[in-house]
C-alpha cells in the first residue's frame, strides 16, 4: 500500500472567517491525488475547487513515512494533529500548521474586552507593546493569533473607546 501527502489551502475572501480560519491542512490518504483533468499527480499543483488549493507532496511506503515528512519538512515551525474520529473519509492522517488552533476576530475582541483595557488615548507604540503581551496571553490558553489581527482587533478597541469618549 501506497501513502500520499496532500496539502489544502483556502485561498478565497474572508479567510479569518470561522469557517475558514482553521482550514488549511495536510492530509495523507491511500488514495492517490488527481489534477483537474483526472490525471493522478503526486507531486505539484493539482488545482483549484471552490477557493481551495490542491497540492501533492510525494508518495510513501508507509503512514509513518509519510507523517514524519510532513512534521520534520512541511511543518518544521509546529503543528496539531486531528483527532482520529475528526478525519475527512479518505482521510488517514490530518496535520494543520501551528502548534495552537487560530482565534476568529470577533472571537479575538471579545477575548480582549475581558483582559485589557484599551483607552481612547492610546497610541501605535503602546498598541504594540499591548499586542506582544497579548498574544503571549492567548497562547498561554492554546490559542494563537498573528501579530496583524491582534493589532487590528485592538485598534478597534480603540476606535470604539474613541467613538464612546466623543458621544
Amino acid at each position: 500500500m501506497k501513502y500520499y501527502i496532500v496539502e489544502k489551502h483556502y485561498i478565497g475572501p474572508n479567510p479569518r472567517d470561522v469557517k475558514h480560519i482553521d482550514f488549511n491542512r495536510f492530509e495523507v490518504t491511500t488514495k492517490p491525488p488527481r489534477d483537474k483533468e483526472k490525471r493522478i499527480c503526486v507531486n505539484g499543483w493539482l488545482g483549484t475547487v471552490d477557493a481551495v488549493d490542491r497540492y501533492a507532496h510525494g508518495v510513501y511506503d508507509s503512514l509513518a513515512a509519510a507523517q514524519h515528512y510532513i512534521q520534520t519538512r512541511l511543518l518544521t515551525w509546529g503543528f496539531r494533529q486531528d483527532p482520529e474520529d475528526d478525519l475527512p473519509p479518505d482521510a488517514l492522517a490530518v496535520y494543520r500548521p501551528g502548534r495552537y488552533p487560530p482565534i476568529t476576530d470577533d472571537a479575538l475582541i471579545q477575548w480582549l474586552e475581558y483582559r485589557i483595557e484599551v483607552s481612547a488615548d492610546d497610541d501605535d507604540t503602546e498598541l504594540e507593546r499591548q499586542a506582544d503581551k497579548m498574544i503571549y496571553e492567548l497562547q498561554q490558553e492554546g490559542r494563537r493569533s498573528y501579530r496583524l489581527q491582534m493589532r487590528d482587533a485592538l485598534e478597534f478597541l480603540r476606535d470604539y473607546a474613541r467613538e464612546e469618549r466623543d458621544d
